[in-house]
């Protein structure tokens, strides 16, 4: 009998609003290139704390914004500050929700 292929699943649980992931690491995370990640910081779609790209420090929610940009701007085909606008938007929904207030 054939057993049925395993699926490994990596994850690494973070504290909300912790600054955790490094610039490079967090490049390797959202599979983009350091210039990509650095317009997402200039279009305001991701706030890392820190000086510049070799002190970033990037949180959890930035990579879910992030991620979220890139979908819709490659679904919608749409450019990066309409990706930032509509991320923003999304997000003030998500806050006027009912799940979104018992947060």
């Amino acid at each position: 009998m054939v057993s049925p292929p395993i699926t490994v699943i990596e994850a690494e649980l973070l504290e909300e609003g912790a600054f955790c992931f490094d610039f490079p690491h967090f490049c390797t995370l959202l599979h983009c290139g350091e210039g990509e990640a650095v317009q997402l910081v200039r279009y305001g779609v991701i706030h890392p704390e820190g000086s510049g790209p070799q002190h970033w420090r990037f949180r959890s929610l930035d990579l879910y914004r992030a991620r979220l940009s890139r979908r819709l701007s490659r679904d919608l085909e749409i450019d990066m500050a309409g990706a930032a606008l509509a991320v923003d938007l999304l997000e003030r929904l998500r806050m006027w929700s009912p799940a979104g207030r018992s947060r």
